[in-house]
């Protein structure tokens, strides 16, 4: 009987410290759990954004390489091919629609390239730009380039795909495996009276089970920032 009421009181001090603890701290607690959320959610979108434009981006740049390269093959020339290609592919990029601009008024491929080079570009921009100062040299090696480009363009954009199905995979599993303990200690909690006194009417119990909540949150937090992509 004492032990009951040792537990009974261990308890009621327990419960009313968390209910002060709660009633003042709550909305310092909901404040700053919305708060991070928010951050987090605008974050998961910056990256998917980002992510849509990098796709769309490598679709439009090797579907103008491939349009370019077949203009050339038809004996056009390195400026005519790219203006045809860019117009009917419907290229929106500035960067392209400069390029094309000044190809077209007679300057330089290597002049108008290394200039709009100076500025900031994404890698795959720079390595479309790359392959037509490489084919503005002539020959048929300038159109297996930028063919070749082309491929190498698509094949990025299939990595990005995969690496994204992947990541959804790996966090799936992550849920699963990191759920199951849980629903099993629950069960075992419910089921079992052995289990029960020991896990919730011992030091050691209790200890396994901070120490498994633990590893288990470090768990999904560890897995959720190896696969999820850090904006840039």
């Amino acid at each position: 009987m004492k032990t009951l009421f040792l537990i009974f009181g261990a308890l009621s001090f327990g419960l009313l410290v968390f209910l002060v603890g709660f009633w003042y701290g709550q909305p310092l607690l909901s404040r700053q759990f919305v708060l991070r959320r928010l951050n987090q959610t605008k974050i998961k979108k910056t990256v998917s954004v980002k992510q849509s434009h990098e796709l769309d981006r490598l679709t439009d740049l090797s579907e103008l390489l491939d349009s370019t390269a077949r203009q050339l093959r038809l004996g056009k020339s390195l400026a005519s091919a790219l203006q045809t290609a860019a117009e009917t592919n419907c290229v929106t990029d500035k960067v392209i629609g400069d390029l094309v601009m000044a190809t077209s008024n007679g300057e330089a491929f290597g002049d108008a390239i290394k200039r709009l080079l100076d500025i900031s570009v994404p890698s795959d921009l720079a390595f479309t730009l790359r392959t037509l100062e490489l084919a503005a040299t002539g020959g048929v090696g300038g159109v297996l380039a930028l063919e070749r480009a082309a491929i190498v363009l698509r094949e990025r954009s299939v990595n990005i795909h995969d690496r994204k199905t992947q990541a959804a995979q790996a966090m799936l599993s992550t849920q699963v495996l990191s759920w199951a303990p849980v629903v099993v200690a629950g069960w075992l909690i419910v089921t079992s009276t052995a289990v029960r006194n020991f896990l919730l009417l011992s030091l050691a119990g209790w200890f396994c089970i901070l120490l498994g909540v633990g590893f288990n949150y470090a768990g999904r937090k560890w897995m959720q920032t190896i696969v999820s992509p850090t904006p840039q």
